[in-house]
């Protein structure tokens, strides 16, 4: 497989922080990156903070960090504003929290928004939930309580914009995977060597990668982005020289 200068060459999907980018490089490997989803924290401020504090709603749930975010940013715009406390159901470590910083405490957390659906489907005194998500949110979370009987109310608050560009895929020895959105922008005008892994943040992201291409889909132990560095340097590492 081609590589740049004999180092492998890793492709990530979303900008990394320069730390992030720094192992990677610490660990003799070459990084490109390139943004193939902008994600904009728009949401109807009135909407946010009625679904927040007067739904009768059993839970709420939060499968993604941009959604705190939107959270976050509400909770900034209206310093005074009061959330009940409910149960709340959330997916990933960071996503959890963040919350949990803002002062919400997650009942369970999961890794990845079926499995989560399928924890809160066995709760039941939950009869309906809010879900704060993006606009691109996949449909498995609703679709999997609804035929459980379980009400879902989306809250859309947050957008993710795709960004369809084309790049040059044949020196790639790798590829970082951080959410469904990338996954389905990337590979909408890219294809890559069947043997070049994908590196996965999660279940949901690697299903996504898995809808759009036939490569490997390796995922984080832990579903962070520390974890996805590590896996990288840890597969690497292993290879024969």
């Amino acid at each position: 497989m081609s590589s740049v200068h004999n180092q492998p060459l890793i492709f990530a999907t979303r900008k990394l922080p320069d730390s992030y980018s720094e192992q990677l490089k610490s660990a003799g490997l070459a990084l490109r990156e390139q943004d193939f989803i902008q994600v904009e924290h728009i949401f109807d401020q009135a909407s946010f903070r009625e679904r927040l504090v007067e739904s009768e709603s059993s839970a709420r749930v939060f499968t993604s960090k941009n959604a705190v975010r939107s959270l976050k940013k509400l909770l900034q715009a209206e310093a005074n504003l009061e959330i009940p406390e409910k149960k709340t159901f959330t997916v990933g470590i960071m996503a959890t929290e963040m919350l949990a910083e803002l002062g919400i405490k997650a009942k369970v957390r999961s890794e990845n928004a079926l499995l989560l659906a399928q924890i809160i489907a066995r709760n039941a005194d939950v009869k309906s939930v809010d879900f704060f998500c993006g606009d691109k949110a996949l449909d498995d979370l609703p679709e999997y309580l609804e035929s459980k009987n379980v009400r879902v109310n989306k809250e859309i608050v947050y957008h993710t914009e795709m960004v369809y560009d084309q790049v040059e895929t044949q020196d790639f020895s790798g590829m970082i995977f951080l959410s469904p959105s990338a996954a389905f922008s990337f590979f909408k005008k890219n294809k890559v060597d069947s043997k070049v892994p994908a590196f996965c943040i999660g279940a949901t992201t690697a299903e996504a990668v898995r809808l759009r291409s036939d490569n490997p889909r390796i995922c984080a132990e832990v579903p962070t982005l520390q974890g996805v560095i590590d896996r990288i340097i840890d597969h690497f590492a292993a290879r024969p020289n």
